[in-house]
């Protein structure tokens, strides 16, 4: 076992690590799945190359974990991080490490849209409603300015593989988190579940739970502006894979190409089905 983990894992609290697994998942940061005696956790260190800020990245967490704090029976969940001496994370060889309790999925692993919608739209209540306001981690990362709708704190990265299905939806991935428009969320989660194959019924079921769970937050102007949050994502996505691996970088520029094209083929269907996808949403906020 590299004595590196050990001695990070010492610095935490915690015992020497009896198994450790990279996690291959997600474009970022590196991950890995670790277990110590009979406990289990997910070791990360934040990629300095994508994120400028990753002091900021952390603030943001302990702002999240201070709101939902105030609502304990919210109906979603967060990751538990270990702090160390006040801090949600460790400096060690010039990388900042974070780690916390591993969530398990159900044991069906389904895909609930209704819950993953009902996850994102607690979220921006709970971090919209506590009295807390996020640090911009990513300042070219989601540039949209919409005029005459307000900012708030979002997630900015609410595509389906950061929503655990444990005993409660468990929001995960605060990397992105921002001050912007909540159509940005909204736009994002459609975005995710919509990759295959643009499925009205899934779309009406994950923005009827995200109706539920964001509650009165929202104007009329937003709820009206929910729909222009998936266009603006998927052409953002779009441009970025454009621009090749430099902003994937464990993809390769074949793989970045291809799912540029996957992405136009997908917005595509968005503007053919975009006027059901706007009577939806309305529907679903009566």
């Amino acid at each position: 076992m590299n004595e590196n983990f050990n001695n990070i894992l010492r610095l935490f609290g915690l015992p020497n690590a009896s198994e450790i697994t990279k996690l291959n998942k997600g474009h970022s940061n590196r991950t890995y799945d670790v277990k110590c005696g009979d406990r289990r956790y997910i070791l990360q260190s934040l990629n300095k190359d994508i994120f400028e800020f990753p002091q900021r990245i952390m603030n943001n967490i302990s702002s999240i974990e201070r709101a939902f704090e105030k609502y304990p029976e919210s109906g979603i969940e967060i990751p538990h991080y270990i702090y160390v001496g006040g801090r949600n994370y460790i400096e060690y060889n010039n990388e900042i490490w974070r780690i916390y309790e591993y969530i398990e999925n159900r044991a069906d692993d389904r895909k609930n849209f209704f819950e993953q919608g009902f996850a994102v739209g607690a979220f921006l209540r709970i971090v919209n409603t506590a009295d807390v306001q996020f640090e911009d981690c990513m300042p070219r990362l989601h540039e949209f300015n919409i005029p005459g709708l307000p900012k708030r704190n979002i997630h900015g990265d609410t595509k389906s593989d950061n929503i655990i299905f444990g005993k409660k939806p468990t929001i995960i991935d605060f990397d992105t988190t921002m001050v912007n428009h909540v159509c940005v969320d909204y736009g994002d989660m459609i975005r995710s579940i919509t990759t295959n194959s643009f499925d009205l019924q899934a779309v009406r079921e994950a923005t009827e739970g995200f109706a539920n769970g964001v509650g009165g937050l929202l104007t009329a102007g937003e709820i009206n502006s929910l729909h222009r949050g998936i266009a603006l994502i998927i052409s953002e996505l779009i441009g970025r894979y454009h621009e090749g691996n430099k902003n994937f970088p464990n993809k390769t520029p074949e793989q970045c190409m291809a799912r540029e094209n996957e992405l136009k083929v997908q917005i595509n269907k968005f503007f053919k089905h975009q006027l059901a996808i706007k009577e939806l949403i309305k529907k679903c906020f009566e």
